[in-house]
């Protein structure tokens, strides 16, 4: 995916290319009706936006004009700039070591002039020279100067401006940790800045985030490279920034396809896609088609994939964007290759190295050269597949870039190899190709390579060494995008393990590659072929009986586990039963004996109470009998009272009487005790009831005769009747009911 990166800046600068050359044309219309200052102020900035693109020459030119007219107007300020803008077309030209020179006075302006903006700018530029000189290490300390600085402006004045150099800065600091391979120090250095910048802006955040991921998605640690990037990508959404979401989604996608999880990278190219859409952006539209193209296809969908990518190559064709459309071939020229559509694999390709002839894209190029030589590689054409490789000696830039170095020499190892049968020349080229992988951060040329060096110990008949880079080569197998590639990998594995008689590794590798082929639709008959082989035929007996013996034995122990579950189960209901029912017992024998505790207190009780009721009855008898007598000789007209002997007596009997009510109120006492609830249910349902009809009820109650209740109420029978008499018709009972029913109805009751 790092062929993308270009592909993306070269899609962000033609967005502003023909817009720009209107502006500039309009700005030479107006110059050429000026004159002093308004001249040079009108060519400043056309030199100004001539020096966002890479026209050197042009930028020069106005810088150098406007420089002319400052120094005979004596306008310090527009030196500074025109000295800015002339340096950057010396970075334009990529004279780096000029620029500098250069540089050198702007910052000594700036400082002199304290114009911030312009040093900021100069600090920038400085640090982009150094890292087109490729010397990384000054490169890294003047962007660390140049984002300090930019700190500090925003620190005085957050404008727009300087965050954008800021961010800028941020971004191009982590390309140049890349190209000089200090990942891990970049890693160090942005994980400081972002524990020291807590409270920085959402924005400045987000770049963190996103930059930090991507030195992590180099293959130091995709999870965390995840992690970060979903941080970058939740601030971009709270802010509502389209073209932030848009980015954050497109390298999300980037990210997912790297590692082959092509369906998340699809969801998060489509997104992008839609924003892309909204914005009516031919150029982000066009991108994200190319990427959605290449993952459908890489998801097994190749005619939607395909689809994708033609739709990209008509937008770039519309646009006149030549260099896109012969990436887009080079693309689709790949795809067919995966797929072994040669014929039209080496049509796209063809086309795609002839343009990038024509618009001097050599590097290109002579991947274009790569991958024919690859398509006639798996076409069995061994002279065609080296034509194709020496072509490559013919282009200046090959050895610029060391991954199509390497890939020259791994290429033409395969054809020598496989194709010529030659391993003496092969032995060469791979031994070169060995030197080179040191250098190259590709996962799929370093897969590449050791395929090749298995392939060669097998030709040698070396079968441990040839096991060893074969595995190695297994393990990343899903960095090569071609599936034959994988499933060749996975054929000599087996063949390798075959040899070491490891039959069971040997089968296991040789279905991967049947089911690799069968997406291919180029299975072959291997594995009917190989159950022909003895070792095959035991190895799947044993397996088989293996199977088998694993089965029964699974089944043996399951019905034990059974067993034994219900074993237990039962013994555990039988023994909670014996247990409910011993402590059930206990508690019905524990609930008896108080009963019959309670019972026997009860009886005692009842035994002492009626002992006291009937002292009390024949008290009360007896004084009833002295009573009577005194009636009687109140009664005698003869009895006069004319002794003190004779008072005294009637005195005793009348004391007897008035000692009556206390012994009423004692004997009331001893019948609550043994009726506690029978007065409160009587006074609960008749609550009219007086203290003397109580009595009644409580005489009634004891069974007493009319005679006996007189005698303690200290009445006359008639007195007791008409009582009876007052207390029925209080109660409003019929003439055929009697108090004795109500009282029963009473004791039932509280029963």
């Amino acid at each position: 995916m790092r062929s993308l990166l270009p592909i993306f800046i070269l899609f962000l600068f033609t967005i502003s290319e023909v817009s720009g050359n209107q502006k500039i044309d309009s700005l030479l219309l107006i110059s050429k009706k000026q004159l002093g200052q308004e001249h040079l102020n009108t060519i400043l900035k056309i030199a100004e936006d001539y020096s966002y693109g890479y026209n050197g020459d042009t930028i020069i030119y106005y810088s150098k004009m406007a420089n002319q007219e400052a120094l005979q107007l004596r306008d310090s300020i527009s030196i500074l700039k025109s000295n800015l803008y002339w340096s950057s077309g010396l970075y334009s030209k990529k004279e780096f070591n000029k620029s500098l020179t250069q540089l050198n006075k702007v910052l000594h302006l700036s400082e002199k002039l304290n114009k911030p903006k312009e040093r900021l700018k100069a600090l920038y530029l400085k640090a982009r020279n150094y890292q087109g000189l490729k010397e990384y290490e000054n490169s890294i300390v003047h962007f660390i100067e140049a984002y300090e600085y930019s700190v500090f402006l925003l620190n005085k004045n957050d404008d727009r401006l300087t965050k954008e150099y800021c961010k800028g800065i941020l971004r191009q600091l982590t390309y140049t940790y890349w190209y000089a391979s200090k990942l891990k120090e970049g890693i160090a250095y942005f994980t400081e800045i972002i524990g020291d910048n807590k409270d920085a802006s959402d924005e400045i955040m987000r770049s963190y985030f996103s930059n930090i991921s991507f030195l992590y998605n180099r293959g130091i640690d995709v999870d965390k490279a995840e992690y970060y990037l979903l941080k970058a990508a939740e601030i971009s959404n709270k802010s509502d920034n389209q073209n932030d979401i848009y980015q954050d989604q497109a390298y999300l996608g980037a990210l997912y396809a790297n590692i082959g999880d092509y369906p998340k990278a699809i969801d998060h190219y489509e997104q992008a896609m839609l924003i892309a859409r909204q914005q009516n952006n031919s150029n982000k539209i066009s991108y994200i088609l190319q990427n959605l193209g290449l993952c459908y296809n890489a998801n097994g969908d190749l005619q939607k994939g395909v689809d994708m990518i033609f739709d990209g190559i008509k937008l770039f064709i519309k646009k006149d964007d030549q260099k896109a459309v012969a990436k887009a071939y080079q693309h689709l020229g790949r795809v067919m290759i995966k797929w072994h559509n040669f014929k039209d694999a080496d049509k796209y390709l063809q086309q795609a190295a002839k343009l990038h002839k024509e618009t001097n894209f050599n590097v290109e190029e002579s991947i274009d050269y790569i991958n024919l030589a690859v398509s006639k590689y798996h076409q069995q054409e061994a002279d065609s597949s080296l034509i194709y490789l020496e072509k490559l000696n013919t282009i200046p830039t090959l050895k610029a870039s060391t991954n199509n170095e390497c890939m020259y020499f791994l290429n033409k190892a395969f054809v020598h190899l496989d194709l010529q049968k030659k391993p003496e020349l092969a032995s060469t080229n791979i031994k070169k190709a060995m030197e080179l992988v040191q250098k190259t951060k590709s996962p799929t040329i370093r897969t590449y390579v050791e395929k090749l060096q298995g392939s060669y110990y097998l030709a040698l008949d070396s079968v441990e060494q040839a096991k060893k880079h074969l595995v190695n080569a297994w393990n990343n197998h899903k960095s090569t995008s071609m599936l034959i590639d994988q499933a060749t990998i996975a054929k000599q594995l087996s063949s390798a393990y075959k040899k070491l008689h490891q039959t069971d590794s040997a089968y296991f590798y040789l279905q991967k590659a049947d089911s690799i082929n069968a997406k291919l639709h180029l299975r072959e008959d291997v594995l009917t072929l190989y159950k022909k082989d003895n070792d095959f035929v035991v190895y799947l007996a044993k397996k088989e009986q293996a199977v088998l013996t694993k089965e029964n034995k699974r089944l043996s122990n399951r019905i034990i586990l059974i067993r034994v579950f219900y074993i237990l189960l039962s013994a555990s209901v039988v023994g909670f039963l014996i247990v409910f029912i011993k402590k059930r017992t206990k508690r019905y024998k524990s609930e008896i004996h108080k009963k019959d505790t309670h019972r026997k207190q009860l009886q005692k009780q009842s035994k002492l109470d009626k002992s006291i009721i009937d002292k009390n009855n024949k008290l009360i008898q007896a004084k009833e009998s002295i009573i009577a007598e005194l009636n009687e000789k109140l009664l005698n007209s003869k009895f006069n009272a004319k002794s003190t002997d004779d008072f005294n007596e009637i005195e005793a009997l009348l004391n007897a009487k008035l000692t009556t009510e206390e012994d009423w109120d004692q004997y009331l006492q001893l019948f609550t005790l043994k009726n506690p609830s029978f007065i409160p249910e009587l006074k609960n349902r008749f609550p009219k009831l007086s203290r003397n009809e109580i009595k009644i009820f409580i005489l009634i109650k004891l069974g007493l005769t009319t005679r006996e209740m007189a005698g303690i109420l200290m009445i006359s029978t008639s007195s007791v009747n008409t009582a009876r008499y007052r207390l029925r018709k209080k109660l409003n009972l019929d003439t055929d009911q009697k108090i004795e029913d109500i009282i029963e109805n009473e004791i039932l009751s509280i029963k």
